[in-house]
């Protein structure tokens, strides 16, 4: 997936050149990149020679998995997040930890889906008002059903936010904003990665790149996430609200995204393993695929998750 140029060298010319083109043939077969699978696989081993502890086995984590599922965004996001706690936890392999967030945020990057906020003659897309969708929004998640293929993709993102429910509380409760709505946001912006930006994923290490740019002012980094994600919450104006229904909740999360996706299809980034989404995203570089499936698991896929385990009330 993230494939680096191989480099290569003239070759001779005659019988010599050949058998020195296969030579280096093989040579670069051998050298090329591992896989996002193959890296995490190689910090995991490395976190097991050091004595950071295993996490515990449970029958979900034995079941047997084909390779494209191993390498799959579904499976690798919550293996990379637990990689992380565990080997921050245990203070024993730091470098482990920080390899393992900068795999985490590039495999986020190939997979996050941001909808335009222009559109193709430049300019910028209208929000609808929220009178004019909130009966939409109603009828979808009354209607929404998860699918079983993803059900336990689901859980695993769910006991992640119940994890971080305590970080969350504390970012959400002074402003007024629910902690599932944050949390929500850290699956869908960042992936689980305390190390980067609410706003956008981007890293910690400095202010955001991306849109919206050049966030939280003042930040001298290494500075904490919660203050970075407070600071998000607060640009996009989401402090100090007294409607927090379920309506508002899905027109939020949907504004935080964009509105690029309205009059095309139900937004992945609301919809993803439901009965209300099937294909189509915008992939890295803000174009059109209709053929391209999201492996985000949706907003309301979580919320939906969070209310059947009796961690959030019925809204």
């Amino acid at each position: 997936m993230f494939a680096s140029r191989i480099h290569r060298r003239g070759l001779l010319i005659g019988s010599a050149s050949l058998a020195l083109s296969g030579n280096l043939r093989g040579a670069a077969a051998q050298q090329s990149p591992p896989t996002p699978l193959q890296e995490l696989q190689t910090l995991e081993a490395r976190a097991r020679r050091v004595g950071v502890p295993e996490p515990p086995a449970t029958a979900a984590r034995a079941a047997p998995l084909s390779l494209q599922e191993q390498e799959s965004y579904i499976e690798m996001v919550p293996r990379l997040v637990d990689l992380i706690d565990r080997t921050d936890t245990s203070r024993m392999a730091p470098d482990v930890a920080e390899q393992a967030a900068e795999l985490l945020g590039r495999i986020h990057r190939e997979e996050r889906s941001r909808a335009p906020l222009f559109d193709p003659e430049g300019r910028a897309r209208p929000a609808p008002s929220f009178d004019s969708i909130k009966a939409e929004y109603r009828g979808l998640f009354d209607s929404c059903v998860i699918h079983d293929r993803y059900r336990n993709a689901v859980a695993k993102y769910v006991d992640l936010l119940k994890k971080y429910r305590p970080r969350y509380e504390s970012t959400g409760q002074p402003l007024g904003i629910p902690w599932y709505f944050v949390g929500v946001c850290h699956a869908m912006e960042c992936a689980f990665n305390f190390r980067t930006h609410l706003h956008n994923g981007d890293p910690l290490s400095g202010r955001t790149v991306q849109v919206p740019r050049n966030r939280p002012v003042p930040w001298n980094p290494p500075n904490d996430w919660e203050t970075s994600a407070k600071d998000a919450m607060v640009y996009d104006k989401l402090h100090n609200q007294s409607d927090w229904s379920l309506e508002r909740t899905l027109f939020r999360w949907e504004q935080y995204n964009g509105w690029g996706y309205r009059g095309r299809i139900n937004s992945p980034y609301l919809w993803s393993f439901t009965n209300h989404y099937t294909k189509g995203k915008f992939v890295l570089d803000g174009q059109w695929d209709p053929d391209v499936v999201s492996k985000q698991c949706g907003a309301v896929t979580m919320l939906k998750g969070l209310i059947e385990a009796g961690d959030v009330p019925k809204l």
